[in-house]
């Protein structure tokens, strides 16, 4: 069975694969939020990557993502945070709160998970594109 990543073993896995040094990924992520004021340097990123603070914001973890060309969204799970709408739905729908709670409720394995998501991509897939009637 194979260990889960922590947030910062995962940024720091990304920043290598790209090949870019913590203080070359801090500046271009710096560069970024420049324009709204914030700042990220090469010192919290090496907090982060060391698992010696928490993962960063939502809005952050964005960012790093585009530097990076990462999975948003595996970011923010890995960082334990909710990704961007779910706490809005989760807030409007009973019926998504309910199949939360069942699905975790329910001590599903991997392989229970992975064919949740299949059927859940195909269902998707089905309702955007229509079997064509009258062929």
């Amino acid at each position: 069975m194979s260990q889960q990543l922590t947030f910062g073993q995962r940024l720091r896995q990304l920043r290598k694969a790209k090949t870019l040094t913590q203080r070359e990924l801090a500046d271009k992520v710096a560069a970024r939020l420049k324009a709204d004021g914030r700042s990220f340097d090469f010192t919290y990123l090496s907090k982060i990557e060391n698992d010696k603070t928490p993962p960063p914001s939502v809005a952050l973890i964005l960012e790093l993502a585009h530097v990076l060309d990462a999975d948003p969204n595996e970011l923010i799970t890995l960082a334990g945070k909710a990704p961007p709408g779910m706490k809005e739905t989760l807030k409007e729908s009973e019926s998504a709160r309910t199949f939360f709670r069942s699905a975790f409720n329910a001590d599903l394995t991997e392989e229970d998970w992975k064919k949740l998501s299949q059927e859940l991509k195909r269902r998707t897939k089905t309702r955007e594109n229509p079997p064509k009637s009258g062929n």
